[in-house]
């Protein structure tokens, strides 16, 4: 991906390592709570975060929702590479602020505004993952009785997270345009 900020590149690789690690442990837990799993195990939670869902042990009630997470984060990250080529190819398709200075730069300009937009998708990636990784850990806990129930909070702070730093991500894309309408000589807008 080109990011031209030394510290958007940083939190770019840091998102990557992120992913990869909430990735791991999230199939690691499975695996390892898999054997001690009992017979019949929680599927869903209601919103005190207690299980009112119930299934047997298989592996497609066990292992399907890290397989979920897998999914969401390969669409995710898929969304990030189209708009690349979307980018490059077909700007119009892309909504982003100040639209008619991103159309004028250049398919090198483009990409870079385009670039925060990539790394909160990572972001948000990296969140849904150690997400489903909370979710995993609470679901074998209350299966095999540790706990009578999966905590909510964790939740509302995944928003938070996310809804957060929406406006800082959509702010430094409204910059990018016009640091790199400046770069490339395009007059001001609006």
């Amino acid at each position: 991906m080109e990011v031209h900020s030394p510290w958007m590149r940083r939190l770019s690789y840091c998102l990557v390592v992120l992913l990869v690690v909430a990735q791991a442990v999230l199939w690691w837990r499975v695996f390892a709570w898999w054997p001690e799993l009992p017979l019949r195990i929680p599927i869903h939670f209601n919103f005190a975060g207690e299980p009112d869902g119930w299934a047997n042990k298989s592996v497609l009630a066990w292992f399907g929702l890290p397989s979920i997470s897998l999914v969401m984060t390969a669409f995710l990250l898929g969304i990030g590479a189209a708009i690349g080529v979307m980018a490059r190819n077909s700007p119009a398709l892309i909504n982003v602020p100040r639209k008619e200075i991103f159309m004028q730069l250049s398919p090198e300009g483009r990409l870079l505004i385009i670039a925060p937009t990539r790394v909160f998708l990572m972001w948000v990636a990296a969140l849904i993952s150690m997400l489903f990784v909370w979710i995993v850990e609470g679901s074998a806990r209350v299966a095999v009785g540790i706990d009578s129930t999966v905590p909510i909070w964790p939740v509302f702070v995944l928003l938070g997270l996310i809804f957060g730093t929406l406006p800082f991500f959509m702010s430094y894309t409204k910059h990018t345009i016009d640091a790199q309408a400046v770069r490339e000589g395009l007059p001001k807008v609006g």
